[in-house]
């Protein structure tokens, strides 16, 4: 004999999800409590007057709220289970678990690089598997857990799933493209953990940080390439308004960040304007020089905060470690023909400021490149980073204006430019070709040699690295 339950009176108008939930209704019309509670259209709320004749068949007012009509269900998903609409059942489901993401149609996930994970994260792909769901009207399998939820429904979470899968490929896969020797334990360390702690505090770095791995990912993985830059962009715009406001502001507490900050903008502008334009045309020397402008600003700015960098968390970044034996053809062959550039100009340029200017600021590369050679393992980066730090600024006006012997200075470091590429610097692809292939079409006279020889380098050496 069946148990009564005291107390208890059984619902005979209640709503069919209730009904197919076998759980009592309380009736509320037009919703009853718990299809406003799991977010589902109440039958409640549909006419039900048999003299109407726009009322809604059971079947179909069982369709309205989220129950599945007697039958066969035809289409592709009647033999997946129903979710909630409210909230996504997994931000990243296993691929056992759910169909592979499918990108959309300008996007193309290509196989994994040699140089980046073996599957590549797509900027869509969490979006497209918690959104636009077939499931989003069945009833709820798991109604235990909606005690649980104590807030609204988070509609956008693809953008910070994202951003983490951003940061986990700088720390695993990104910082180690910065160096050249990678037996530097201590350096690996403060790329791999102290920026990032650096950047938790100080959101600009972060921003910058995510920026890179972006770039990093477009490059990998070229037919996805769009997609990764307008990210990287999106980071890098926010990075350099938040830095904007913290150089105003220099401390010892932000000057750290500041400074790898400034290190990253200048990979990022590198490595921008090679995902955004074709290869057959490449950067200009306008693009150059506003590298340069940036290199040389940064630079200045922190330059009061030097002793501070040299004795804080991140000084392995200043560190150089002796390299006395080191040969390097590049740079030597580079040596040489500035050299015999300084005594040209001397005798050949007739303005007496062009003349004085350039001069100048050819010994500072000559300088800056004998100084890289016996202190750094790396030492095309570092004279690619150092001159225009230490180069005038009246150099800046005259490439600007295509001045004839300053554009042959800027051959000779488009040279190091390339030879620095060579060791892998991703984010220095197509740089010197695309802005020597531009010097060489608007010199012209005594100077154009200079670009010919620097041209021939680049071409010649195309292929070794």
């Amino acid at each position: 004999m069946a148990r009564l339950r005291l107390g208890y009176t059984k619902s005979r108008t209640g709503c069919l999800r209730c009904k197919q939930r076998r759980v009592k209704c309380d009736e509320t019309k037009p919703s009853c409590k718990a299809c406003v509670r799991h977010g589902v259209e109440c039958s409640l709320s549909l006419s039900t007057d048999p003299n109407n004749a726009n009322s809604p068949s059971p079947a179909s007012s069982a369709n309205h709220a989220g129950i599945p009509s007697p039958g066969p269900s035809p289409g592709p998903q009647s033999h997946l289970a129903p979710s909630r609409r409210s909230r996504p059942r997994s931000i990243n489901p296993k691929p056992s678990d759910n169909p592979p993401f499918q990108p959309p149609p300008s996007i193309t996930v290509p196989p994994g690089d040699l140089h980046g994970p073996e599957a590549e994260p797509s900027p869509h792909g969490s979006a497209l598997t918690m959104t636009g769901s077939p499931l989003a009207t069945t009833p709820d399998p798991f109604p235990y857990l909606a005690k649980f939820v104590t807030g609204p429904p988070e509609e956008d979470t693809a953008d910070w799933v994202f951003d983490l899968e951003l940061l986990h490929h700088f720390t695993t896969c990104t910082y180690p493209t910065f160096m050249i020797d990678r037996s530097r334990t201590e350096t690996n360390r403060m790329w791999q953990i102290e920026v990032p702690k650096q950047a938790f505090v100080h959101v600009f770095l972060l921003h910058q940080i995510l920026a890179i791995a972006s770039y990093h990912l477009a490059y990998l993985h070229p037919q996805s390439r769009q997609a990764y830059a307008l990210r990287a962009s999106h980071h890098q715009n926010a990075g350099i308004r938040l830095m904007r406001v913290a150089l105003s502001d220099i401390s010892p507490a932000n000057c750290h960040a500041l400074f790898v900050s400034s290190s990253l903008l200048f990979i990022g502008s590198l490595a921008a304007s090679s995902s955004t334009k074709p290869s057959a045309d490449g950067p200009t020397v306008d693009d150059l020089v506003d590298v340069l402008m940036l290199v040389k600003g940064m630079g200045s700015v922190l330059d009061s905060s030097k002793e501070l960098l040299r004795s804080g968390p991140l000084s392995e970044l200043f560190v150089l470690h002796a390299c006395p034996d080191q040969l390097n053809p590049a740079l030597d062959r580079v040596v040489l023909a500035v050299g015999d550039f300084l005594v040209e100009i001397a005798e050949t340029e007739p303005d007496a400021h062009v003349r004085a200017t350039v001069h100048a600021d050819a010994y500072r590369m000559v300088t800056a490149i004998r100084e890289a050679l016996g202190k750094s393992a790396g030492p095309e980066y570092h004279v690619v980073a150092a001159w225009p730090i230490h180069m005038s600024d009246d150099l800046i006006p005259l490439l600007r204006q295509r001045n004839q012997a300053a554009l042959a200075l800027l051959s000779y470091y488009c040279v190091v430019f390339h030879a620095a590429e060579l060791q892998g610097y991703w984010f220095m692809r197509g740089w010197a070709p695309g802005v020597i292939r531009d010097i060489s079409r608007t010199m012209a006279g005594p100077w154009k040699r200079h670009s010919a020889w620097a041209l021939g380098w680049i071409t010649g050496h195309a292929a070794i690295g």
